[in-house]
């Protein structure tokens, strides 16, 4: 283990929400007077914790990062990313729909710039789409435009899996997505698809007038100081890298450089790190580079009574909302993440693991360590 202190399934990128490990939270609440230091005892059953869940997953490695107050708790990297090749906690990997909370961020600055409305129609930048005079820019952030998903499609899933490298253009992907009509009306309900930010990123690169990848390095990146975090537009990741197995294809096999290039806008699809995920999912869960009123409209509870959805627990406009903490889970390819903040205590989490060839390929292996985790940390003992 390395650790700093400081005193044939389908691949998805879907939001999965942790259930049973959050609770309501839309009002930025006053923060917590506690300090790293008083989180120090808190250290020794974490550690055992991740012993524990690699284990028990057999998981091939863990990444672990927590901040408090912007200052860092733990850095952790346990396990191996190859065979006989240690696993250290400045590796990069695919930060997945993380970046949708960077979307949600970057979009709401936009509104604040008055670049965008939230509630502009789609069909001003992208008239051709279906109903894209009644689909909002801010339903295709919580998930309530009612498009079509082209991810689990049956051609989208035989092409995938015929050549997982394959480079995928935004007008390719939206184009799969509409051969099935939209499944309900505008604003009437929620689901997952991966064609809203597809769609997303076209509409507010015309908006603003430059690539959606220059907007989010100049709006999101740069601010929040993240020097390890790039969407290069092709499956290349800078070393060091996380390296991830899965057996989706049927034999378990290293899809580390599969092409993620359908997974989000073009331009959104990021690698990053744990320390670079701890200061922009930090200060996304602030509201920073956003009006106090907007950074609200991007917490509030559009989609209560939709799907599974309640007022203790919803999709909120690129972040999900729960017990106190913001929230959002990739899953792509083998890899497993999580990114939490906790705004009352302004404790940061980034959590990302990979599977061993023994690992059971069934649910998120991620998901009780996580809940576990915050448990531990917002414990008053």
């Amino acid at each position: 283990m390395k650790t700093s202190t400081n005193p044939t399934r389908p691949v998805t990128l879907c939001s999965c929400f942790l259930a049973g490990s959050f609770a309501l939270f839309f009002t930025v609440l006053p923060l917590a007077a506690a300090n790293p230091t008083d989180y120090q005892q808190k250290l020794p059953a974490i550690r055992k914790l991740v012993t524990e869940t690699m284990t028990k997953e057999k998981l091939k490695a863990v990444l672990l990062g927590v901040t408090v107050k912007g200052k860092e708790l733990l850095i952790l990297a346990e396990g191996e990313t190859m065979t006989g090749i240690p696993a250290t906690a400045d590796m990069h990997f695919r930060n997945g729909n993380v970046a949708v909370a960077y979307m949600g961020n970057l979009f709401y600055q936009l509104v604040d710039a008055g670049i965008v409305k939230a509630d502009d129609p789609v069909g001003k930048w992208l008239p051709d789409l279906p109903e894209s005079q009644t689909v909002t820019l801010e339903m295709l952030v919580n998930g309530t435009a009612g498009y079509p998903d082209f991810m689990p499609m049956d051609l989208f899933q035989k092409k995938l899996y015929a050549n997982p490298f394959h480079q995928w253009t935004p007008q390719e992907l939206s184009r799969l997505a509409f051969t099935k009509q939209p499944l309900f009306n505008a604003g009437s309900d929620w689901n997952y698809a991966h064609t809203n930010f597809v769609i997303l990123g076209l509409a507010l690169e015309k908006a603003a007038g430059k690539p959606f990848g220059e907007l989010m390095q100049e709006r999101v990146l740069t601010p929040f100081s993240m020097q390890e975090t790039a969407a290069p537009g092709t499956p290349y990741i800078p070393e060091p890298v996380l390296h991830s197995y899965t057996d989706e294809r049927g034999f378990y096999e290293d899809a580390t450089f599969w092409n993620p290039s359908w997974t989000l806008a073009r331009g959104a699809v990021q690698y990053s790190t744990i320390g670079d995920t701890l200061a922009g999912f930090r200060a996304v869960g602030q509201g920073e580079r956003l009006k106090p009123e907007t950074f609200q409209a991007m917490l509030a509870p559009q989609t209560p009574g939709m799907k599974f959805w309640t007022k203790d627990m919803y999709y909120a406009q690129g972040i999900v909302v729960n017990k106190g903490w913001l929230t959002q889970a990739p899953s792509f390819a083998g890899l497993f993440g999580t990114a939490g903040y906790h705004p009352a205590k302004d404790i940061t989490i980034a959590l990302w693991c990979t599977r061993s060839i023994d690992a059971s390929s069934e649910g998120n292996p991620i998901s009780g360590l996580y809940q576990r985790l915050t448990k531990i940390l917002t414990s008053e003992n």
